[in-house]
């Protein structure tokens, strides 16, 4: 089937082709522990219906399309619901977590030039596990970063490091509920406290554990309830369980949320005003979440956050059972790190492929050495003892960790891309089967190097 073809195909060869390009994609079956968030297939159909419903919906212009507006106060409604959010909170739905942290960020350096206009150069305390969105949107909005080391066992970050990082020129804390890489919280009431002490606004990354954490029995206090924290940041297309992108960020006041809107009169067409980076705004996956919070209620997402709890339990005692694996940190929910201490974490990897298990290798930064996460969903929840098994399986005469050799890295970042490809194995644009190789020569590589290295990788896979 030709790019663009000169004459159109039939709706069946159309449909047919892109079912072929999604053979070999990650499948909602309890097998993958990345990237999949799946509530089964009776949610998966209603999500399917909702945001079918919800396609022709442009969020550009509430005026005309007033159920855009319906809609996404019914969704930031309920979640500022759930986060103990005080009278007068205000949220925008966004097309996911990673503007959710953009607009936080271009919100605090606005919020500061307004109401501290003596900061010239702004920074922002980030924990070195805070998800590299923030450095993200660090980059777009020329704001500095100033890294928050994180205690080397658990993993959360340091007060005491953050305390003596703080300077007069901070506009933003960050803490995680949790990190992505450990699962764990960060002490946000300690890194709130120290942001009002300085005068700085205090946000909550949330993505990840805002639609679980409220359903959790004892879990660890995080949201508006505590003093300092301004805004936060949740996800509701991953344990909300709506289709890609649908995020949340929830201001604590209305006077915050100004400094995150665009408006423009400058020009000849008609003025604009936009909450969100984008222009025209598609309301459909945001249609999903609002269908799949009144059919699930709190007790539909209890009971799914019991589960996949429960689950992480297990899968935590499992690799505290097998020798030769050991966690990093103590998971506050179902998403943890583990790794090896001798063998090849990356030969357990691919090992664990080949048993049809899809896990997510993380190369070494800081004190957290490279490792294998995972993200457990209803689905894997379900499927724990067989990944138990199976992992333990794979632990069986697992070789030692390889050393690349230096000589195998590139002697300079203008490395070709041809021969980039050829080191990692990849030809003709197809990934090998086994992957170990490629993660080796990444994780060997210095974080700016790597960085490189990411870029020539990602821009041969679409050439």
């Amino acid at each position: 089937m030709k790019a663009f073809p000169q004459s159109g195909h039939a709706r069946a060869e159309v449909l047919a082709a892109l079912g072929d390009h999604r053979i070999h994609d990650l499948k909602a079956d309890g097998s993958a522990f990345a990237f999949v968030y799946d509530a089964g297939p009776e949610i998966r159909e209603l999500t399917r219906e909702a945001f079918a419903a919800c396609m022709p919906i442009n969020a550009l212009d509430p005026t005309v399309y007033p159920s855009a507006r319906k809609i996404e106060n019914g969704v930031v409604k309920a979640c500022l619901e759930l986060v103990h959010a005080p009278e007068g909170a205000v949220g925008t739905a966004t097309a996911g977590g990673t503007e959710s942290v953009l607009l936080a960020v271009k919100t605090a350096r606005d919020h500061a030039r307004k109401s501290r206009p003596a900061i010239t150069r702004p920074k922002m305390l980030l924990p070195i596990t805070a998800h590299a969105c923030f450095h993200k949107a660090a980059h777009y909005f020329d704001v500095e970063v100033i890294p928050v080391e994180v205690d080397p066992i658990t993993f959360r970050a340091s007060i005491d490091d953050a305390r003596a990082q703080m300077t007069s020129d901070v506009i933003l804390v960050v803490g995680s509920a949790p990190s992505y890489a450990h699962g764990v919280i960060d002490p946000i009431a300690d890194l709130a406290a120290l942001a009002v002490e300085h005068g700085s606004l205090m946000h909550v990354d949330a993505c990840v554990g805002g639609f679980v954490l409220p359903f959790l029995e004892d879990a660890p206090a995080f949201d508006f309830a505590i003093p300092g924290v301004t805004s936060m940041s949740m996800d509701l297309h991953k344990y909300g369980f709506a289709p890609k992108g649908i995020s949340v960020l929830l201001q604590r006041d209305k006077s915050l949320r100004a400094s995150q809107y665009f408006a423009c009169a400058s020009w000849t067409g008609y003025s604009i005003v936009n909450s969100t980076t984008l222009g025209s705004k598609s309301v459909a996956a945001m249609g999903a979440a609002y269908a799949l919070i009144h059919h699930l209620g709190r007790d539909g997402y209890t009971s799914r956050a019991r589960d996949m709890w429960a689950a992480t339990l297990s899968l935590v005692r499992c690799v505290e059972s097998l020798p030769g694996l050991r966690m990093l940190g103590k998971p506050d929910m179902n998403l943890f790190a583990f790794t090896t201490t001798d063998g090849d974490v990356f030969e357990l990897s691919d090992r664990l492929l080949e048993h049809g298990w899809h896990v997510q290798p993380t190369y070494a930064f800081g004190p957290s050495p490279a490792h294998i996460h995972l993200t457990l969903d209803p689905g894997n929840a379900a499927r724990a003892a067989d990944f138990a098994r199976d992992l333990a399986a794979c632990m069986k005469d697992l070789p030692p960790r390889m050393v690349i050799p230096a000589e195998m890295l590139p002697a300079s970042d203008d490395m070709e891309p041809a021969a980039l490809m050829a080191a990692m194995g990849i030809t003709d644009g197809k990934l090998p089967a086994r992957a170990g190789m490629i993660h080796r020569l990444l994780d060997a590589a210095p974080p700016a190097l790597r960085e490189k290295l990411l870029v020539l990788f990602f821009g041969e896979l679409y050439s």
